[in-house]
C-alpha cells in the first residue's frame, strides 16, 4: 500500500470514523481503524461492532492493500504531523510509514483479514430523508434518552415514519422529548429503536445543507444510513418501545404562555443555586398572571419573577432542574406553552403554536 493524501483530509476522516471506537472492547482489533486503499481514494473504516463507520477521503494511490492501525494512535499522529501533505506506505508485514515533510513515523500494523466484515444490508426498505430535518429532529430529541435502564429500549431513540410523518421520540422515565416532521414523499412504513450512543454520531455526521440527503437502509435488526462519502452501520435495539402516546395528558387544569428567552435565563440564574443543594430542585410558583422561580441550597437561595399570561388557578410545583434545563436550550422559539394538570402530574411544554414539538416533565413531590 502507498498513497499521499492531503493531511487535513486525513484527520477529518479519521475523526469521523473513529467516533465509533470505544475502549470497552474484547477484540484487540476493533481498537484499530481499517484502511483499504482503493481507486483514486482510500477508505476508512472503526467499529465497535454494534456501531460501524466507514467514509472515504480522495487521494493519489500508487499501490493497492489493506491494513489496520491502531486508531486513536493514528489520529494523534495524523494531528500533529507538520505539513499538509501526508505520504503513508505499508510493507508485506503491516509496518506502516508515515512521512509529513521532515518528520517520518514508523507504526506497526495488523492484519486487515482479522478485521470484521462490513454488515450486510440487503434490506428492500429503502427510506430518503434530507440531512437538515434528521439532524434537527435528532438535536431536539436525544438529550432524553435514558443513559442507563434496566428497559434497554429506553436507551434508544424510537424513530418512527408512517403515512408521510416522521416522528423521534426519547423518554428516560422522567421526561420525554417528541418531534414529528413532514416529508409526504416517503410512503414507506418503519418503527426502529436507534441506540443512544449512536443517535448522537449520527447528528454530529448529518449536514445541516437543505440540498443534502441520507439514505436510510432497513433490515431486520440493522439501519445503513448512507450520506455522500460516508457510510453507518448501526445495530438497533430489540424489543418494543413504550406507547408515549399513552403518556401523553389530553386535558389540563391550567395552561401558561412564558417568553422562552426571559423563562431559560431566569432558570439558568436559579440553577446556579439548585444544583448546589442535594435535591437538584427548582420550583414555580404560578398566580395572577406572574412566574415565581425559586430554588434553595446551604450555599443561598434564587428567586425570580416574570409576567406570564395564564389560564387557569393558581399552581406550585418542583422539576428537575436539569430536566427543565434541558427543554429550554432544545427549543428554538419567541414563547412556549407549559400545560399542567396538578402539582403530582407531568407538565407539557411546546413552542406556542407547534403541536409538531412536545417536551414532558415529571414534577418532583415536595413539600412545597
Amino acid at each position: 500500500m502507498r498513497f499521499t493524501c492531503p493531511t487535513p483530509a486525513l484527520m477529518e476522516g479519521l475523526q469521523i470514523v473513529t467516533r465509533a471506537l470505544t475502549a470497552r472492547t474484547t477484540n484487540p482489533i476493533l481498537e484499530g481503524v481499517l484502511l483499504e486503499a482503493q481507486s483514486g481514494r482510500i477508505q476508512l473504516t472503526a467499529s465497535d461492532e454494534r456501531l460501524t463507520i466507514t467514509t472515504r477521503v480522495d487521494c493519489d494511490v500508487r499501490e493497492f492493500g489493506r491494513g489496520v492501525l491502531p486508531g486513536k494512535l493514528f489520529s494523534e499522529i495524523v494531528r500533529r504531523l507538520p505539513t499538509d501533505t501526508t505520504e503513508v506506505r505499508m510493507s508485506d508485514r503491516f509496518l506502516f510509514t508515515l512521512t509529513s515533510g521532515a518528520s517520518r513515523l514508523n507504526v506497526a500494523g495488523q492484519d486487515p483479514d482479522l478485521y470484521p466484515a462490513l454488515p450486510k444490508i440487503d434490506g428492500d426498505c429503502e427510506i430518503t430523508l434530507p440531512q437538515d430535518m434528521l439532524r434537527d429532529m435528532i438535536q431536539k430529541t436525544e438529550f432524553a434518552i435514558a443513559s442507563d435502564d434496566a428497559r434497554e429500549v429506553l436507551t434508544g431513540c424510537l424513530l418512527e415514519i408512517a403515512g408521510g410523518d416522521v416522528t423521534m421520540v426519547a423518554l428516560d422515565g422522567f421526561r420525554m422529548a417528541y418531534k414529528r416532521a413532514k416529508c409526504s414523499d416517503v410512503l414507506e412504513n418503519v418503527s426502529a429503536i436507534i441506540p443512544g450512543r449512536a443517535v448522537g454520531d449520527i447528528g454530529k455526521l448529518l449536514s445541516g445543507e437543505e440540498d443534502a440527503f441520507a439514505t436510510l437502509n432497513f433490515n431486520g435488526n440493522k439501519l445503513q444510513i448512507r450520506l455522500q462519502k460516508t457510510d453507518v452501520y448501526v445495530m438497533l435495539v430489540d424489543g418494543e418501545y413504550i406507547n408515549y402516546r399513552r403518556i401523553l395528558p389530553t386535558s389540563f387544569n391550567m395552561r401558561a404562555i412564558v417568553n422562552l428567552e426571559a423563562l431559560r435565563r431566569a432558570i439558568d440564574r436559579a440553577a446556579l443555586l439548585a444544583r448546589e443543594g442535594s435535591n437538584n430542585l427548582i420550583r414555580f410558583y404560578l398566580h395572577d398572571g406572574i412566574l415565581e422561580i425559586e430554588a434553595n441550597s446551604q450555599m443561598g437561595d434564587a428567586h425570580e419573577e416574570m409576567e406570564v399570561e395564564i389560564d387557569g388557578s393558581e399552581l406550585a410545583i418542583a422539576f428537575n432542574v436539569r430536566y427543565m434545563m434541558d427543554v429550554v436550550r432544545a427549543i428554538d422559539a419567541e414563547s412556549v406553552e407549559m400545560s399542567f394538570t396538578s402539582s403530582l402530574s407531568p407538565c407539557v411544554i411546546s413552542p406556542v403554536g407547534d403541536g409538531d414539538y412536545v417536551h414532558l416533565v415529571l414534577p418532583v413531590r415536595t413539600a412545597y
